[in-house]
């Protein structure tokens, strides 16, 4: 009796495969599973254990290359070099259009921000007394300031900047050599809150009004330009009654009681 080389069963000397897992039976002397087509066993025969030996393009192939590259499961990404991607003629997409847009709408974005904090928060021009707002008043008058008859503006009033310029069209052939307050007098509590409805009624807006002071000021003033009503050079003294309201600390001209008198 023979053993079978491959799976150790008996098999008949006369026999030329092994009755068990197939394999071929060839003289001991010459055994090797390395030759021809009859030395090693046949695709699909089964072994022992149950599994399947096969031969050819099998995982016994696969490791027989060594040095071949394969992959299981999908791809692997390639990363390529910026001379590949020119051969390839693959070019970045150009968005410079929407760059642009973004770069204006920050600027736009940055500009706003700084009108409003420059007007609103860092501006100077805010007075905090009456007699401060007052000074504000004398300012706007010589210089023909309207940042100075803004500052004095309460913010119920529309449109500040025009109000403030018709103020100062109305009175720039003058200038204020000096001014004396004749008398000053403080709001009653009941005249506040008549105020304040009064700023509703007309404004539809809520004003916190602190307290008020009404001032009665004689101004000396010079002529500094011809009109239809003074001449150049005159000089004459205008006796105003002004009213300030005092709102979140700061005083601002009651525009109400303002005479806006035409002196060109």
């Amino acid at each position: 009796m023979k053993k079978c080389p491959m799976c150790g069963q008996d098999v008949e000397d006369h026999a030329s495969e092994c009755p068990n897992c197939g394999c071929p039976i060839a003289d001991t002397s010459g055994f090797s599973l390395k030759g021809g087509n009859n030395s090693a066993p046949r695709k699909g025969s089964s072994n022992p254990m149950g599994r399947t030996i096969s031969t050819g393009s099998g995982l016994t192939d696969i490791l027989n290359e060594g040095e071949e590259d394969f992959s299981v499961g999908g791809s692997i990404p390639v990363s390529l070099s910026k001379n590949e991607t020119e051969d390839l003629n693959i070019k970045p997409k150009s968005n410079v259009g929407g760059t642009v847009f973004k770069l204006l709408f920050i600027v736009a974005i940055g500009f706003g921000i700084y009108y409003l904090l420059n007007t609103y928060v860092f501006s100077n021009k805010k007075a905090y007394s009456p007699e401060e707002a007052l000074e504000f008043y004398v300012k706007a008058v010589n210089e023909d300031d309207v940042d100075y008859m803004r500052g004095i503006l309460p913010s119920y009033v529309e449109n500040r900047d025009q109000v403030a310029q018709e103020y100062l069209d109305n009175i720039s052939v003058l200038h204020i050599d000096s001014y004396t307050i004749d008398s000053k007098e403080d709001f009653a509590d009941i005249e506040i809150s008549e105020l304040q409805d009064a700023i509703k009624l007309q404004t539809t807006l809520t004003s916190r009004i602190a307290s008020a002071v009404r001032m009665k000021v004689t101004f000396h003033v010079d002529v500094d330009g011809d009109s239809e009503k003074l001449k150049n050079g005159d000089k004459l003294d205008l006796t105003m009654n002004l009213e300030f309201i005092e709102i979140n600390t700061k005083w601002y001209l009651q525009t109400t009681s303002y005479d806006n008198i035409d002196y060109n």
